[in-house]
């Protein structure tokens, strides 16, 4: 009588096809792709709708009864501010000025605490600049140095609307009688001349 020997019988399964490659470096590049659109158009919408960036300038030199140049108007929003007494501006006497807002009259803005002391031989060279935020409305500013008190102005401040034209700048001038101390006694004339506005590029 014969034996049945059982033989085993293996199925050979289908080898799996690797995909090259090349396929997997096309998926990783087309997703990266994809990822950096979506963050280009998110990022060039963000800065649709953030506000012009405007730099407001005030300069002084040896005189200490006016500001060489200051702006007469703002508009709302963001602003860097520049304080300039160095010899670049005029002051050939190291005559030290400030850049104070004044925070104390009701009749004014006061949510802006700005004072900037500035000398040509200070730190700074007596360039200073400093980031804020203006509010519809008036801020009066002032030299706070004692027999400095003619050098004051007021910055008016607008809802921005997009104009064409940066902030005016006018220079100022004073005359009158003054003591040894330098400040004025009696009256004193306030002269201010403005001048034009440059425009904007498009």
């Amino acid at each position: 009588m014969k034996r049945l020997t059982a033989r085993r019988l293996t199925q050979r399964r289908p080898a799996r096809r690797r995909r090259p490659a090349d396929f997997w470096t096309a998926v990783v590049s087309a997703f990266a792709m994809v990822v950096g659109l979506m963050s280009a158009a998110a990022y060039g919408k963000a800065d649709a709708t953030r506000p012009a960036a405007q730099t407001l300038t005030w300069t002084a030199g040896d005189p200490i009864d006016r500001y060489l140049s200051f702006p007469t108007t703002a508009a709302a929003g963001p602003a860097t501010i520049v304080f300039e007494n160095s010899a670049a501006t005029g002051n050939t006497t190291g005559m030290p000025h400030t850049l104070t807002f004044d925070v104390s009259d009701p009749e004014y803005n006061n949510d802006v605490s700005l004072n900037i002391l500035a000398n040509p031989g200070d730190a700074q060279g007596g360039r200073y600049t400093a980031e804020v935020t203006l509010t519809p409305g008036r801020y009066r500013y002032y030299c706070a140095i004692p027999g400095h008190g003619a050098m004051q102005g007021v910055l008016t401040v607008a809802e921005d609307g997009g104009g064409d034209a940066e902030p005016p700048v006018a220079s100022a001038k004073v005359e009158g009688d003054r003591n040894a101390d330098g400040a004025y006694v009696g009256q004193a004339t306030l002269t201010l001349t403005p001048r034009p506005p440059t425009p904007r590029r498009r």
